[in-house]
């Protein structure tokens, strides 16, 4: 049976090679499913741990524990209470499970003062602390004099070392010995010689707790000299022990976070009971983790949908081209006395041959492909970044061998009844007239097309009702249904062209019979009888594929283009910066009181900055910055009042549980008056010649382009552009006139110029304290700034191409700017690229965007090497009629463009639908307010150029190998097999 399955996979190599590749790619991307899940959410986990460390200047994986020891106890008392909690510290973090890039263990004691020091008379003796620190030598560099020797000396000295601020602070000297004693106990004395001086490197993560400001004035001991031959004295008393752990997060399971925090938890009720103190920074940030990865999974998830619904579809059509081109061998085997128990051994051997090999390679195929797929910045880009951290796991392979388990079951399944058929009966049934599949006869493809348009409109119909309830964050409704939606779409739209093909097909073969040549006679009469043939199958299959690769693309340009331009109109231009002015503002003359926070900046602006007089700085200075192309002052002021007489507002009342029943009564009285003024309205001023010039903007963000109101702006300087809520919920029209004004300045008048809904750094979708959203005005700076007493502005920058952002930053401070606030629109976009849940949806899309191209290519050429083996007797019938070799190359041309190349285009018009209608659904993933401008599908032609680059490439490769395969028919044979 062995020789007998070898010779037939020899016989049919290039088949079986295909179906190789094919599995081999189907198992690959089923295993990178959790290699690729499970390294995203591995880089979000650790981009948090980093970007909390930035922020807070916190090592995230401290693991510290502190216990404070009683004075009043003896030696061994204090050793048994160390023991005791450095076991119970030890137990619980190996409890974790998680490696430690450093660890250590301190004891010091905290209440030492200087008696051998003579002083002053004002002056009091310097306080210090005693500290012992397990592997301290390997993680500081010495700075002055020495490192210590451990043990004490013969002349009865202990040798420390200490920082450079410690020494200033305790005003001591090196090489000076010193008698410290307890300050409880003055007689109790030791002595001590400070060698010498260090520093610690701030990236050591040994130091996670810091070394200057936790260990002020302490003075370090070799920590087994300080726990045997320092405390044996008596008169050192160990006051507080530490044990602290720099755990390695890198490496943290992130599959098991709730069970990291429940063991946290339990660890903590445990050491609060033993009095030590715990801090785990880590635990908070796995905390709001855990949601962020629970989205996260969802999200990649929902890629996946279609490209394992296309798995299925690659395997049943592959197993089904098999068992078709295998029936006559089935049949033979049968007729000459082979059972049905044999036949079926023999192709469940070669399906677990190509199985045991597929579960083999497929994994490290996928892993290899989830490594490319590390370093992706968008679609189909690719940047020198550092890869994901990907490790093969044992879900890798469970998914691969559940692949080469669907791959074994859609093999066999058509061989069972296969095997019932005799060699008679299968030549009887090549001449029966073929019947509707089942599918055509259930009207599939109308139920998949009215099904998946049903529910969107459904789905579109909730996220609006969510919107107009004033739910700005509709982040809740990611649905599964939407790729299932969207795949349903295409495949239904798919199963329709192919029922609607053959008949188009018909009539024009019937239109042009006068005319088509004998090779185009034949394509067209072999394509319209393709009813229930296997031409269906790669049709639908090329339909599928082609349609996907486009949806993936526009999803993955959509995404893309919605972060960039999120980030471009809440910066507004290249570069928007602010500076501090110089005013008249009377500061305190003292200190603050005792307990009193400082906080200047927020007591300036809690004075009305109406009020106070400003020096406007030269602002020439930010023309002449490095890359700098143009600047424009924008005057940005928050609770500015704008009324009108027609105006009718409706006082919102917000019941935040601190006022009482009377005071709501009588707000919600005024709530049932209208007023005609709003007093939380967003100003923005600007001069118009130079914001028309640095601002960003797009076609879509307004009904014409954004010039056009600017224009308007400069032509009428008393003009207003306001916000659409002025003209939907207040009443107001065009040629209005209303009055502004704001702290202490006086009422001005403006005309109402236009009303839009968007406008570069004005969020409409943000909201006010009390739940509403924001109303804003544009006016002009100039007429504003007569009517208005100056106040500080903001300074936008439109920077030359290809301007550095390094020389602009050190042309900042070489020009004396010292901002306030400063934002770059490049950075914030990078920024928003790196973000592991952009990054994940990049390499997901991109990632089934290869695989289904590699698979479509793969389908392709299974289809035609079967297609052109099965036919060389017609191909033999067709020379004995006439026909030439080039007319027969021309059949299969032409058969090439009808099956495959309509494929293909239809494939582009489906894919294209299907990206309009259930691509937006993908603003869900983000609230209403981040969603600003609105997200848009707009196709990039260089994602079709690769789509049209990879498709003809499949083309000529499949020319290639049919080339190839055709040349080696022996025709001559076929011929004579012809005329017989």
């Amino acid at each position: 049976m062995l020789t007998l399955l070898f010779r037939k996979m020899r016989n049919t190599k290039w088949m079986v090679l295909c179906l190789l590749i094919g599995f081999i790619m189907a198992s690959a991307m089923m295993s990178t499913i959790p290699i690729y899940m499970n390294a995203s959410l591995q880089r979000m986990l650790v981009k948090d741990m980093e970007e909390f460390q930035l922020e807070n200047d916190i090592y995230p994986g401290a693991y510290n524990t502190t216990h404070e020891l009683k004075m009043d106890i003896s030696t061994a008392a204090q050793r048994e209470d160390i023991e005791k909690i450095s076991k119970l510290v030890s137990d619980s973090y190996e409890e974790l499970g998680c490696p430690a890039e450093n660890q250590k263990t301190y004891i010091a004691d905290d209440y030492l003062l200087v008696t051998s020091k003579s002083l002053d008379d004002d002056a009091a003796a310097p306080r210090l602390g005693v500290g012992g620190m397990t592997g301290l030598e390997d993680h500081i560099t010495m700075v002055n004099g020495r490192m210590y020797e451990k043990g004490l000396r013969a002349d009865g000295v202990f040798e420390v070392i200490t920082t450079e601020k410690a020494l200033k602070l305790t005003r001591l000297t090196t090489g000076t010995v010193y008698e410290i004693a307890n300050v409880f106990h003055p007689e109790m004395t030791v002595k001590i010689e400070i060698t010498g001086t260090f520093t610690a490197a701030e990236s050591d993560s040994y130091w996670s707790e810091g070394l200057d400001s936790v260990y002020m004035n302490m003075m370090f001991m070799d920590y087994d000299t300080l726990y045997n031959d320092a405390m044996g004295t008596g008169n050192i008393n160990i006051t507080s022990f530490a044990q602290r752990y720099a755990m390695d997060y890198r490496k943290l399971d992130m599959n098991n976070v709730s069970g990291l925090l429940e063991i946290c938890d339990k660890q903590a009720q445990t050491y609060s009971k033993s009095k030590v103190k715990f801090n785990m920074p880590v635990s908070e940030i796995l905390r709001d983790y855990g949601d962020r990865a629970a989205r996260l999974r969802l999200i990649l998830w929902l890629v996946q949908i279609p490209v394992i619904m296309m798995i299925l579809v690659y395997l049943f059509m592959v197993s089904q081209l098999n068992v078709e081109q295998e029936k006559n061998e089935i049949a033979v085997f049968k007729s000459r006395g082979a059972s049905r128990l044999q036949i079926m051994a023999i192709y469940a051997l070669e399906s677990l041959i190509l199985g045991a090999v597929t579960a083999v390679i497929g994994p490290f195929a996928g892993m290899g492909l989830c490594r490319v797929l590390g370093a992706s910045n968008g679609f189909l880009e690719f940047v020198n970044r550092k890869s994901l951290p990907i490790s093969l796991t044992l879900e890798a392979f469970i998914y691969a061998l559940a692949a080469v388990a669907v791959f074994f079951i859609t093999t066999m399944v058509p061989i069972v009844p296969a095997t019932k058929t005799s060699i008679v009966e299968h030549k009887q049934s090549k001449t029966k007239k073929r019947r509707f599949p089942l599918w055509e006869k259930l009207c599939l493809d109308f139920i998949l097309v009215g099904g998946s348009v049903g529910w969107l409109i459904y789905y579109n119909d909730q996220q609006k009702k969510l919107i107009d309830s004033g739910m700005s964050d509709t982040t809740a409704a990611i649905n599964p249904l939407m790729f299932i939606a969207s795949t349903a779409f295409i495949l239904g739209l798919g199963l329709f062209f192919i029922r609607v093909y053959p008949f188009l097909i018909r009539v024009i073969s019937r239109l042009g019979r006068r005319i088509w040549s004998p090779a185009g006679y034949v394509s067209l009469n072999n394509i319209g009888r393709l009813a229930g043939g296997r031409e269906r199958f790669l049709m639908i299959f090329l339909i599928l594929t082609v349609s996907l690769g486009i949806f993936f693309a526009n999803t993955a340009r959509a995404l893309n283009r919605s972060a960039e331009e999120r980030v471009s109109y809440a910066v507004g231009a290249d570069v928007t910066l602010s500076e501090k002015w110089e005013n008249n503002k009377v500061k305190s003359s003292g200190p603050p009181a005792a307990g009193q926070p400082v906080h200047v900046e927020e007591e300036e602006e809690e004075e009305d900055a109406s009020t106070l007089s400003y020096v406007e700085p030269v602002f020439e200075r930010f023309e002449d910055l490095a890359g700098v192309k143009k600047a424009a002052k924008v005057f940005i002021k928050d609770k500015v009042k704008i009324q009108a007489d027609k105006m009718k507002v409706t006082p919102i009342v917000q019941d935040n549980g601190k006022k009482s029943k009377d005071d709501l009564f009588g707000e919600y009285q005024n709530s049932t008056r209208t007023r005609n003024y709003t007093n939380k309205v967003r100003l923005m001023t600007i001069v118009p010649s130079d914001f028309a010039q640095v601002c960003w903007s797009t076609d879509r963000l307004l009904p014409t382009h954004i010039n056009n109101y600017i224009n308007a702006l400069a032509d009428y300087n008393a003009g207003v552009i306001l916000s659409s809520s002025f003209r939907d919920k207040y009443g107001l029209e065009l040629g209005d006139t209303v009055k502004c004004s704001w702290g202490s300045n006086e009422e001005f008048e403006a005309t109402v110029l236009a009303f839009v809904d968007y406008w570069p750094a004005l969020n409409p979708y943000e909201q006010a304290d009390d739940g509403s959203y924001l109303d804003f005005a544009v006016m002009n700076y100039d007429y504003v700034r007569v009517q208005t007493s100056v106040e500080p502005y903001q300074v936008w920058l439109d920077l030359e191409d290809g301007a550095s952002t390094e020389e602009f930053y050190k042309s900042i401070s070489a020009a004396g700017i010292k901002p306030t606030e400063i934002n770059v629109r490049s950075q914030k976009i990078i920024s928003e690229k790196t973000d592991p849940m952009l990054q994940g949806m990049n390499g997901a899309l991109t990632l089934g965007f290869i695989i289904i191209m590699i698979m479509c290519i793969i389908g392709f050429l299974i289809y035609w090497i079967l297609s052109i083996r099965s036919r060389t007797l017609q191909f033999g019938i067709l020379r004995a009629m006439g026909m030439t070799y080039g007319e027969i190359i021309a059949m299969i041309v032409y058969e090439q463009i009808l099956v495959s190349g309509m494929s293909i285009l239809a494939a582009i018009f489906v894919g294209g639908g299907a990206s309009d209608l259930f691509v937006p659904l993908f603003q869900s993933l983000y609230s209403a307010s981040e969603q600003v401008p609105a997200f848009a599908v707009i196709p990039q032609r260089s994602d079709y150029i690769k789509l049209y680059i990879i498709i003809l490439a499949m083309l000529l490769t499949g020319f290639i190998v049919l080339g190839r395969l055709i040349s080696r028919i022996k025709i001559s044979q076929a011929l004579k097999l012809g005329e017989d």
